[in-house]
C-alpha cells in the first residue's frame, strides 16, 4: 500500500523515465519464479479439491442407489404378485378394448354411407366378432394362469383389430368419417 500511495504522488517521475537497463530480464525471471513456486501448490490444491469433490459425489451416488433399492424392494413387497398379474390382464383388457371399439365406431360410422345390403351383412359380423370377443376375454379371465391369459388375450386382440382395420380400410376407399 505505501508503494502504491508513493507511485501515485510522484507518477510524473515515473511517466518520463525509462526503466534501467537489464530490469525487463529481471522483471521476467522474478515471474518465471514465482510462477514455478506457485505451480506445485496450486496442483496440490486442485488434486484435493477434485479427490474430495469425487469421494463426495461418490458418496451420493451409493446413498442414492441404496434408497432406490430400498424403496424397490419396499413396494414388491406390499402388492401381492396376484394383484399385479390381475390388474394387468384388467389393463391388457381395457387398452385392447378401446383400441377394437375406436375400429368398430369408424366402421359404423363408413357404412352408414353405403348400400343397405352391406350395412346389413357388415352390422351382423361386427356383432359376431364383439360377441366371440366378449366369450373369450369371460373364458380367459377364469384361467387360472393369468400369464398364459394375458398372451392369449394379446393375441386374440391383435388378430381382431387387424381383421377390423382391414374393413375399415376397404370402406376408407370410399368413404371418409
Amino acid at each position: 500500500m505505501k508503494h502504491r500511495r508513493y507511485i501515485e504522488k510522484n507518477r510524473n517521475l515515473f511517466d518520463d523515465m525509462e526503466p534501467s537497463s537489464g530490469h525487463m530480464e529481471r522483471f521476467e525471471a522474478l515471474l518465471k519464479q514465482q510462477a514455478k513456486e506457485e505451480k506445485p501448490q496450486q496442483r496440490t490444491k486442485k488434486i484435493r479439491l477434485f479427490s474430495i469433490i469425487s469421494v463426495a459425489a461418490s458418496i451420493v451416488i451409493l446413498v442414492a442407489v441404496a434408497i432406490k433399492v430400498r424403496t424397490h424392494e419396499q413396494q414388491v413387497g406390499v402388492i401381492p404378485q396376484e394383484n399385479v398379474i390381475a390388474n394387468d390382464f384388467e389393463s391388457v383388457n381395457q387398452r385392447y378394448n378401446q383400441q377394437m371399439q375406436t375400429q368398430i365406431s369408424n366402421i359404423m360410422c363408413k357404412l352408414s354411407h353405403t348400400d343397405r345390403e352391406n350395412q346389413i351383412l357388415l352390422t351382423e359380423d361386427l356383432q359376431k366378432i364383439i360377441d366371440e370377443n366378449t366369450g373369450f376375454v369371460n373364458e380367459m379371465s377364469k384361467n387360472e394362469d393369468k400369464e398364459q391369459a394375458i398372451y392369449y388375450l394379446e393375441k386374440h386382440y391383435e388378430t381382431n383389430i387387424q381383421v377390423l382395420e382391414d374393413i375399415n380400410q376397404k370402406l376408407g376407399k370410399h368413404t371418409n368419417c
